[in-house]
Order: C-alpha cells, then structure tokens, then sequence
C-alpha cells in the first residue's frame, strides 16, 4: 500500500475552492495511506479553526492523520511546505497549491508511476489546466527541466538531501530553485502530462499579475546570482532596468521595479555565497525572465472532466511508416503512449522484414498497436496507405517514426474539430535541427529549434506550397473514404498531394501551439542534399495540380487572392536559413570571404554545423 504526505500551505483561502481540493483528494484515497498536512498563514486565528473544523479532515475520517497548523506569521510558499514536511515522514510528500482540484483518478496512477520509476528520479509534475505551461519537456521520457510547486508529487529521500525550498525565497520561483539543486546533485524530474489538476491561476487569458510579476523578478535575480554568476546578474539587472522604463502596464509598476533592485541587493550575498555550479547533467538556463524553452500556445485552454464528463472520445489512429529504425521508432512509440487523449491506436507499417517486431510487442501492454510489416520494399506511399487501411480510429495522424508527438498533441487537435466541426486541424510544430551521433542506436544532439510554419488556413496558400508538416494534422477518416490515400509512385511531397486533395472541399482548423517536433539535419551538407530532393520532388507535386478541379465563387477566389498577398508582404529568414544558404554555396562562401566580413563569420558557422 503506498504512503504519501499530501502539504498543502494556505494564506486567505477561497473556501469554497478549497473544499472542492480536500474533496478531490478524499474521492482518490480508497487503497492508499494519505496524511493531510496544512499549514494557514493567514492573519487570523480563525481562518486555521475553520480550515481544522471542515468535515473530510475530522479524526476517523478519509485521512489516516490530519495535521492543522497556524503560524503566527506568513512564512511565505517554500518555507511553509518545509515546515509540513518536518512533521511527516510518508516516502513521497506530495506538494498541491490551495486553489488546486486534482482531476479523477490521478492519485493511485502517481504513486504507482513513482514507486515504479528509477531511484534518480525525485519529483513527478502533474500538468496544469485550463493553461498548461509553456515549458518544453522530453517526449520520450518526460524529463523536464523543473517542476512546478502548484502539483507535483517528491520523493521524501531527495527532497530532504538537498534541504527543501530555500526559506530565503518567499514566493515565485521557489520551485525552479529546488528543481536545479536537485538536478545540481544528479537527480531528475518528469512532467507527467496524462495526469492532470485543476489550477485556474489566470482570470483571463494571458492576465498580468503585478505580484508574479515583480516576485518573479526578484527570485530570477536572485537565483541568477546562485546558478549564473556575475555575468548573469548583469544581464539580469540590465533587464530590470529596461523594466523600468517600459510603460506601465499595472499601477505602480515602475515603484515596483524599483524596490526589486533593493531587495536584490540585501538578499546578493545569500545566493552568491550558496554558488552552484553547472554540471555534466545540469546547466542552467535564463530566457528573460523565465528558466525555459517554452512551447507556443500557454493559453490554449483545456477542459477538465469534472467540467465534461459526458465528452465523446472516439478513436484516434496514429499512422506510422518505419523501415529497419528500431531505435527511432521506439521513441514514436513512446511519445504516443504517453497521450493525455484517452483512446489512440498506433498502426505501424514495416517497409520490409520485420525487423521492429519486438519493439512493437514490448508496447502492447501499454498502447493499443497495430504492425504489419510488408516483407518486399513497397515505398514510402504505399506503406501509408496500408496504415490508412489498417486504422479503426474515426481519426487518423500521421506520424514519421523520427519524430515525435508531446503529450497533449492529440487532445489539443480533437479539441479543435469538436468545437469547430472541421474535418481536420493542425497544431504548429518545432523543425528541430538534429546533428545524429548514432543512427543505429537513435543517439543524436537537437541543435535548435524553429516554428517553420504558423499559417493559417488558406487554399490558395495550400496550392502553392506545403505549409502542413505531416505529423501535424488530424483528420477525418471521411477524406481518405471520399478521396483516395497517397499517390504511390510518388517518394517525396506525397503528403503535399494527399492535403491539397483533401481540402478541395473542406477547411481544416489551425490551432496555434506547439504539439509535435519532426526533424531536419543540422549540418549543412546534409541539409542542402535534402532540400534538393525536395526541390525536384516539387515540380512533379505541382503537375499534378493540374488534374485537380475546385468549385470556387468569384468572392473566395479575391478573398483567396488578397489573404496571399498580404502574406507574402514579408518572409521571414531565420539566421540558421542564411548561415546553410551560404555555408553549402562556395562561390558565395569565396565572396564572403573577400568582400564581407559579416557573411564571412556566418560563413564559418555554417561550415561548423
């Protein structure tokens, strides 16, 4: 049976709110051994009375034992889970925020995840909802940079051996602090998408809030000056600086700021004298004021099954071509299982032997999947139109078996058709610049990462060029029934042909956040050779333009034709798209050289890469 500390740390908490969290808790308890501990910072006594007198955490209840306590004074987040955590001694201490409400059936499926996982690994994140944070996280192994205090479950041994929060930051990036010392000291973090709490931090979407604001400032000075150093406190003052400056977008936004630099400046000493430097695993990193990579779409909002339990989730069928990759392929798979859309198949095409047949059967426990492997090359078409056959699902996704889908992918798109009727949708995508290592064993380094297309809908766009990465779109089976699946003897852009067909009729949605990666070389030799294949696979694809027909108004033809217009008023050249332009050019790459010193250090880089 599993043991676990549930803290919880309130300062004038909603208590209609707050219930509903303890409720949410209380529904989950059945076969486990749950403790509440709470610690009220509120001003008034009476606030801790009514929290102790609520009905759920009366003794001989849900709770094997429930702990109230008061402090006399506000002790602020971290130091508040510290002092709930000294009182228990659960192997797992699981830290909620007080406006949380745990979604069903989360608990038990955490614990399991926990007490099952590697020893190294010391806290499970729950994602948040209606908006998710933006934070990039592995696919694959659901490895995150930090974890968030609002929902995340630790594990009690880690969580003691490197002290808890830090009682010096009151609020606000706490939890990015005892993220990095734990990662500091060779520990890991996941964040486990499927699983998921309620969290309505925001009264709107994308909604300032002045106290995240400067608090957030404060603390990212302040960790700047433990995990960065002297130059990283620079960089960070220059930007408060700015902050200073800039227009007010809250009253007393600029005071603010101010009194930022001077609570920096007495708390300094603390975090520079606490240094922690980067590791072999570990390297901090600032991006303004946040602590990430963040993906595109914060605010896309999820629904929550307390609010939708009656919603229909039909059958989502993930089409992936895969031909001698075993490696590669495993990590698809991976990033499939882990949907937070509760009803996916995978049906894999082998294009040849069966060489990724115990690949596919080491997942069936854990996914519904489907493999068919072709025996003779078939190519690259015919292999999906065999998946496109073989798939149940209403819906149907492609998915390259070197790419791979973030956990919220499939929910983000079926979302969007069923509030929008569609037919089909598609998120945006990261083109991830990957320099292989081992392409037998999948071992590889992503470079950079690029949002090459955030197009939305438009035909005539379509027509002229591909701006739909295959692993992004979601579509009905109905188009595959009315309009045929790939042309088969074509190797390249046969997904360009397949979507300017299915549109001929039907609009598809676009839904902008970043939901899958599929990549691209990083070098620029092997960029340039890809980028020619497609260059002459494109006047083919054009060709065949020409047997199409399409029924149009003289109104959607000018309202095609000036949508097309304006987006092409500016093209948008990344500096990577220029440092590969030159560096695979010699006669360019001479010129460089001779006549401009600019071009000649791009140049260079792009021979590096």
């Amino acid at each position: 049976m599993h043991v676990v500390d549930v803290s919880i740390v309130t300062f004038h908490p909603e208590f209609a709110l707050f219930e509903k969290l303890i409720a949410s808790v209380v529904e989950q308890v059945a076969g486990l051994t749950v403790n509440a501990l709470i610690l009220d910072n509120s001003e008034e006594p009476g606030t801790t009375t009514r929290i102790a007198a609520l009905p759920a955490l009366q003794p001989g209840g849900a709770f094997a034992r429930v702990d109230v306590q008061r402090s006399p004074v506000n002790v602020g987040f971290g130091r508040g889970h510290n002092a709930n955590a000294a009182r228990c001694t659960a192997p797992f201490l699981f830290v909620l925020n007080q406006d949380c409400i745990l979604e069903p059936h989360v608990l038990a499926p955490l614990l399991d995840l926990a007490a099952s996982d590697e020893r190294r690994v010391a806290a499970w994140e729950l994602r948040q909802i209606p908006y998710e944070h933006p934070k990039a996280y592995d696919p694959v192994t659901l490895e995150a940079s930090w974890v968030s205090g609002a929902a995340t479950l630790f594990r009690r041994s880690t969580f003691d051996a490197v002290g808890g929060f830090d009682p010096a930051l009151f609020m606000y990036g706490e939890d990015v602090d005892l993220s990095w010392r734990l990662r500091a000291r060779s520990f890991r973090l996941r964040y486990v998408p499927q699983l998921a709490v309620v969290h309505r931090t925001y009264a709107i979407a994308a909604e300032v809030k002045p106290l995240q604001a400067l608090g957030g400032a404060l603390t990212n000075l302040c960790l700047r000056a433990r995990y960065g150093g002297f130059v990283r406190t620079l960089q960070g003052l220059s930007m408060l600086a700015t902050e200073m400056l800039a227009p007010q977008d809250f009253p007393g936004r600029r005071r603010g700021f101010v009194k930022v630099f001077f609570r920096f400046v007495a708390r300094w000493p603390h975090f520079a004298l606490t240094r922690v430097h980067p590791t072999a695993r570990f390297r901090p990193v600032f991006a303004g004021w946040g602590y990430e990579l963040r993906r595109d779409g914060a605010f896309v909002a999820f629904r929550s099954q307390r609010d939708d339990p009656r919603r229909e989730t039909p059958l989502v069928s993930v089409l992936i071509r895969t031909v001698n990759r075993s490696a590669w392929l495993k990590q698809a798979l991976e990033s499939v299982a882990k949907q937070t859309w509760p009803n996916v198949e995978a049906v894999v095409i082998e294009d040849g032997p069966a060489t990724s047949q115990a690949v596919v059967d080491a997942f069936r426990r854990r996914l519904a999947i489907r493999y068919r492997a072709t025996g003779q090359k078939v190519g690259r078409a015919r292999a999906g139109n065999i998946a496109l056959a073989e798939a149940r699902g209403e819906w149907f996704n492609f998915l390259d078996d070197d790419d791979v889908l973030f956990g919220d992918h499939v929910e983000v798109l079926m979302d969007a058709v069923q509030r929008s009727g569609a037919k089909g949708a598609y998120g945006l995508a990261w083109e991830t610049h990957t320099d292989v290592v081992d392409r037998d064993r999948a071992d590889y380094s992503e470079v950079a990462h690029y949002t090459r297309h955030r197009q939305p809908f438009d035909r005539l766009l379509l027509w002229h060029h591909n701006f739909l990465p295959i692993q992004t779109v979601l579509f009905h089976r109905s188009l595959f029934d009315r309009h045929g699946g790939f042309a088969e003897d074509m190797d390249q852009l046969e997904d360009w042909n397949l979507w300017t067909r299915y549109t001929l009729d039907d609009d598809f949605v676009l839904v902008e956040k970043t939901t899958s990666k599929y990549r691209v070389p990083a070098r620029a030799r092997d960029a340039a050779g890809r980028q020619k294949l497609l260059d002459n696979a494109y006047r083919d694809a054009v060709e065949r333009q020409r047997a199409l027909k399409v029924t149009l108004s003289p109104y959607d033809i000018s309202q095609m034709a000036e949508r097309y217009v304006r987006s092409q008023s500016v093209v948008m050249v990344s500096r990577g798209d220029l440092r590969r332009f030159v560096g695979t050019r010699p006669w360019l790459a001479r010129l460089a050289a001779w006549r401009h010193p600019v071009l000649r250090r791009l140049k260079g880089r792009g021979a590096a890469q």
